[in-house]
């Protein structure tokens, strides 16, 4: 009898390669087939719902995975977690219709970014926020934020060159810059699928408005022109993290 499990997953980005399995390099799909795999006794392959980039951080991933073991849901995230490094925990287990797919159901991504603007960076936060020590005008940012539409758009702008997706349509269902601390901010973001390098290209558009080396209409303007040239630089990876992921 084969089942398939529906898991929630968080991770520290910093020490992988990404998501995604790479040849000879640490992954989190990788780490976590593994730990399934001592479970079940049977290769497994595990689906996310979206392929986080190289020290990209998740507070809720979540992927599915077909396994010929039936066991209580608690008794698959107890022995994962057993087999899995410290900086990867699965949250809960649950067992699902066959039609459910991590990818392809889900309607809704929500991702964070955490910006540290001081001259100093706190030693534990190290890895887990973007750094910048200039002076950002942070009431331009917001303006620049405030002026993105909502809904559907063509985010070609923000794509990486390496972008595999055939689809650049998105619906973005909130973009806002919320002060949560005397140095810190957050990019918060939320689309029903993303581009390869898209929140990082947008926090790095936005860094450089902040900067004014782009003016405030700059986020709009990557937008209508559909050019990754008229964006700014693909910010760093650090601060991003998958927050959560909706279905229906």
């Amino acid at each position: 009898m084969t089942v398939r499990l529906k898991l929630s997953v968080q991770y520290d980005g910093t020490a992988y390669y990404g998501w995604q399995i790479q040849e000879g390099l640490p992954s989190v799909q990788g780490h976590l087939a593994h730990a399934l795999q001592q479970i079940v006794q049977h290769e497994v392959k595990i689906t996310g719902a979206g392929r986080t980039d190289r020290g990209v951080h998740a507070w809720g991933q979540v992927c599915h995975v077909d396994v010929e073991k039936v066991l209580k849901p608690i008794t698959y995230v107890d022995g994962m977690n057993r087999f899995l490094p410290h900086d990867i925990r699965v949250t809960h287990a649950e067992i699902v219709d066959e039609t459910f797919h991590a990818r392809f159901s889900a309607t809704a991504r929500h991702y964070v970014f955490r910006l540290w603007n001081g001259r100093q960076l706190r030693p534990d936060l190290l890895g887990h926020v973007g750094h910048v020590i200039g002076k950002l005008d942070f009431e331009t940012m917001k303006a620049a934020v405030d002026m993105m539409p909502l809904g559907v758009s063509d985010f070609s702008g923000y794509r990486d060159a390496d972008c595999q997706s055939k689809v650049t349509l998105c619906n973005l269902h909130y973009l806002r810059l919320v002060n949560v601390g005397q140095d810190e901010w957050q990019l918060e973001i939320a689309a029903n699928h993303f581009l390869h390098h898209m929140v990082r290209n947008i926090m790095g558009t936005l860094i450089e408005i902040g900067q004014g080396k782009r003016p405030v209409t700059g986020l709009v303007d990557a937008l209508n022109a559909g050019d990754r040239a008229m964006a700014g630089m693909t910010f760093d990876a650090d601060g991003l993290y998958l927050t959560r992921v909706d279905y229906a």
